[in-house]
């Protein structure tokens, strides 16, 4: 008896635990698998049930294995109500199993059912939480303070994670959303401690305030176009390394195949121009008097200027490049060289005869292999000094005699740097077709980004303003120089 006794209990274990294993997740097929085994176990209960029940029979007087009647209901009725609670069962129907004689395993036959049906029922895919509260909170803020700060206003999931909080007007007023401060900030001490707490603490306000910014910097700095992009291609750095460059014309033109089918194999003219992304920093403070006194005006335009001012910083570190007699290519000659048949012999203004001529030049220009590279200009660069000049020229005119028909009218893109001067000016083939400059971040970073870089302190709050920027010359095939006149 005790033997069987004990191999009932291990049964009922082995199905509870296995009801157990269905959950919301588990697909139809498992669940029916499940109950599959469940009702094997089952079975074997009831037959283990069975002998039990034969052995009490045969000696019905054994107080091991036969509880006193009085004992047994109380028991049995225990049994039913704790398998009712756990199966979410009507009350009524536990009370009226225990009424009614049901036996405990009658009972518990009739709550497994009722748990699977309703399994079955209240199944659903697997959950995939997207953003917690807290994370929405914190991205919430971020938007309604960009965009106090001169970013756009949040629009779509944004704009319904930052509703609480667009009606803020300062960065106190933030900084207590983040740090969960209740109640009004009315003194100057009380503005304070916000932030000192919004600062000091293992808040997330330092972050939230971070992102802001460089939210406002990225958009003010995307709003620039200065004319270095388009006179040169983009290449981003893997790393800080020097990157080696592969200019037009440096690959081997294909050959006919042999008769035998044989494929010839050209030599690859490996590039050998190199540039390298170079970091740039600023350190900026913002002053405890912005802070306290709402400023956040100020702050929006500090950062929204350092966009324009980097954009600025690029183009001056460009042109400075391109100008700059220490800029050579691997041969050893600057861009514009006699050797390189892109420069003039000698200056001209601006007209059909000397645009052709630089034309002509670019159109003869050969690659490693001595092919013909037939490079057509498509920018005509010129100085402030000659911006009138290049404008009248690509000018449509209507012209009475076919000597005074402009040929290039449509054909050039004029584009005027501050950072020239003189009478010089340059054509350039569209860059993605023969660049002769390059240029680009170091990968993953495509804008300056703001971060924290001192610890922070009642009198403000310290930060730099890190850009990461290479430029440099790979090639000349692609651009042609006159002196000008």
């Amino acid at each position: 008896m005790k033997k069987l006794l004990k191999k009932l209990r291990d049964l009922e274990t082995r199905a509870a635990a296995k009801l157990a294993e269905i959950k919301d997740d588990t697909t139809d097929e498992a669940a029916r698998s499940i109950e599959a085994e469940h009702q094997a176990i089952l079975t074997e209960i009831t037959a283990t049930r069975a002998a039990i029940d034969a052995m009490a029979d045969e000696d019905d007087t054994d107080p091991a294995t036969t509880p006193a009647p009085a004992a047994g209901d109380a028991a049995r009725a225990a049994d039913i109500m704790a398998l009712g609670r756990d199966a979410e069962m009507d009350a009524g129907d536990i009370e009226q199993a225990v009424r009614n004689g049901t036996s405990v395993e009658e009972f518990r036959s009739r709550a497994w059912d009722q748990m699977v049906s309703r399994s079955r029922q209240v199944r659903t895919e697997p959950g995939r939480v997207i953003r917690d509260q807290a994370e929405t909170r914190r991205a919430g803020i971020v938007a309604a303070l960009a965009f106090r700060l001169g970013g756009e206003a949040p629009t779509g999931d944004r704009a319904e994670m930052a509703r609480g909080f667009m009606e803020f007007r300062d960065a106190v007023e933030f900084a207590g959303a983040a740090i969960d401060y209740r109640g009004a900030i009315r003194t100057v001490r009380e503005r304070e401690e916000v932030l000192s707490r919004a600062f000091h603490t293992a808040s997330d306000f330092p972050a939230i305030f971070s992102d802001a910014i460089n939210v406002t910097l990225e958009r003010r700095y995307a709003l620039a176009n200065p004319t270095y992009r388009q006179v040169s291609r983009r290449r981003d750095f893997m790393d800080f390394r020097p990157h080696t460059a592969v200019g037009i014309g440096e690959f081997p033109m294909l050959e006919k195949l042999t008769e035998a089918g044989e494929i010839k194999f050209g030599t690859f003219g490996e590039g050998k121009e190199q540039i390298a992304v170079v970091p740039y920093a600023k350190g900026l403070r913002i002053s405890r008097q912005m802070l306290v006194n709402d400023r956040l005006g100020a702050i929006a335009d500090i950062f929204g200027g350092y966009g324009r001012t980097v954009s600025r910083f690029e183009e001056i570190t460009f042109y400075a490049m391109m100008l700059s007699a220490n800029t050579k290519l691997a041969d050893g000659k600057v861009v514009f060289h006699v050797d390189h048949a892109n420069l003039a012999g000698a200056g001209a203004a601006i007209s059909v005869a000397s645009i052709g001529a630089g034309q002509a030049a670019m159109r003869k220009q050969k690659g490693l292999d001595g092919a013909t590279l037939n490079v057509t200009p498509s920018i005509l660069l010129v100085s402030p000094d000659k911006e009138t000049e290049a404008l009248q020229y690509v000018a449509p005119i209507a012209a009475n005699d076919s000597v005074k028909v402009n040929p290039f009218v449509g054909t050039l893109t004029p584009v005027v740097a501050a950072e020239l001067s003189g009478n010089g000016w340059y054509l350039f083939a569209n860059p993605e077709d023969a660049a002769v400059y390059q240029w680009g971040y170091l990968d993953g970073y495509s804008a300056p980004r703001v971060r924290f870089d001192e610890p922070f302190g009642t009198q403000g709050i310290g930060m730099t303003v890190e850009h990461d920027f290479g430029v440099g010359a790979i090639d000349y095939r692609g651009g042609y120089k006159n002196p000008g006149a």
